[in-house]
């Protein structure tokens, strides 16, 4: 989903959003009205996109920005044919969940390939430079760069806890099977995918807590039994003393992007524009590769700051209220109804995802797109899901009552 399609001077389309522009045309119908339910998203897409044509005519590389913008409509184009669908298909949860469920075992492959034969078993020729470091190899499974890949890993652990025949009690599969993604995430050496899943894990404590007492218990003491004989095994160990060295240069480029958008506070800089904005007037945001080439930074080392430049504060609010206020909802219907049980997974896979957000951009990668948004259009539709009535060990919602017709 992720290959290229167009160069970067025509908006460096991917195959994903290839598929989505031919699927709006192929379904136009389906985008010819929108719910009441749905209304608030209708009206805050309206809104980011009259904030980034905005800003891209505001910008100093106007072309290049209203390129980037095509790049943006196929999120919303595929959200909106996923909720459609589930809406009149509520099964396809359940194989969507599976799909992304499979795509770890495949970046696990890739994981154990790497450690074999090395980190050159890749989709890529070139790979990011954290990859290899003085504290390891980082491995990146099926992506360039080993945080994205954590990042990914971190977001799936929590759909592996999902039981679909009692998703109350998870079963001893769902659990060794989120332990593996664990032992994974270890291995691709990313920390913010780490604190991500730590916190995700911790939000599903507060729901679950009692029912996964036994797993939490016998887990936290292998962990510790095993800390000091795995503490060299895992790269991810071996850095967490190295976390104030590398962010002496992160904060500086965070420092430098905000400043940024102090200049540029309601429309940003352009949509697509980081990179050409900082070779203008802050060239010294770059890497020294081992070779002793220099590469300029597109990004900021931070997915806030870098929506925050480029979108404007404005831009900024109405993309992420598109994901808080689904999840706001999900858990206030669980709250009331304590039967949302399928949104908390997701949101708890939604959390990862904004955690270790803060220390990298990823949206650029169409994978990461592609879950984010779907766990999205879950937890909205999830709104919409009649009470769960628990029997003989297995959850029974009658197909006419499961989500409302959108």
């Amino acid at each position: 989903m992720s290959l290229g399609v167009t160069p970067e001077a025509f908006g460096g389309l991917k195959l994903f959003d290839a598929l989505s522009y031919f699927a709006f045309f192929f379904f136009i119908k389906d985008f010819n009205s929108i719910s009441n339910k749905n209304r608030i998203y209708f009206y805050l897409f309206g809104a980011l996109m009259v904030i980034l044509f905005a800003g891209s005519l505001h910008s100093e590389f106007v072309s290049n920005s209203l390129m980037s913008i095509l790049s943006v409509l196929p999120i919303f184009i595929f959200s909106r044919l996923v909720v459609k669908e589930v809406s009149v298909n509520p099964g396809l949860i359940n194989k969507m969940i599976r799909a992304f469920q499979l795509s770890f075992l495949i970046a696990a492959v890739f994981i154990g390939m790497q450690m074999l034969v090395g980190v050159q078993f890749s989709f890529y020729q070139d790979l990011n430079p954290n990859v290899s470091g003085d504290e390891g190899t980082r491995y990146p499974g099926f992506f360039m760069d080993s945080q994205t890949n954590s990042q990914f890993i971190g977001m799936l652990s929590f759909l592996f806890l999902i039981n679909f025949k009692n998703i109350l009690k998870p079963s001893l599969l769902n659990y060794l099977l989120f332990i593996l993604v664990i032992v994974s995430m270890f291995y691709s050496g990313g920390r913010s995918g780490f604190f991500g899943f730590a916190a995700g894990f911790a939000f599903l404590l507060l729901f679950f807590g009692r029912k996964m007492k036994y797993f939490i218990g016998i887990g936290a003491l292998a962990v510790l039994t095993l800390m000091p004989f795995l503490k060299d095994s895992f790269v991810l160990f071996r850095r967490i003393d190295t976390v104030d060295d590398s962010y002496i240069f992160r904060t500086y480029i965070w420092k430098e992007a905000y400043d940024i958008f102090l200049h540029h506070k309601l429309l940003g800089i352009g949509i697509g524009n980081y990179k050409d904005y900082i070779n203008r007037y802050s060239p010294d945001q770059y890497y020294v590769l081992k070779d002793n080439t220099i590469l300029l930074l597109d990004q900021p080392e931070n997915g806030y700051l870098k929506i925050l430049t480029e979108f404007g504060a404005i831009g900024f609010v109405a993309s992420f209220l598109l994901i808080i206020i689904p999840v706001a909802k999900a858990i206030a219907a669980h709250l009331k109804t304590r039967n949302n049980y399928l949104a908390l997974f997701c949101i708890a896979s939604i959390i990862c995802w904004f955690v270790s957000f803060d220390s990298l951009y990823t949206l650029t990668d169409r994978r990461i797109v592609i879950l984010l948004t779907s766990l999205v259009c879950f937890v909205i539709k999830s709104n919409y899901i009649a009470p769960v009535r628990e029997e003989n060990n297995s959850i029974d919602i009658p197909l006419r009552n499961r989500l409302s017709p959108l």
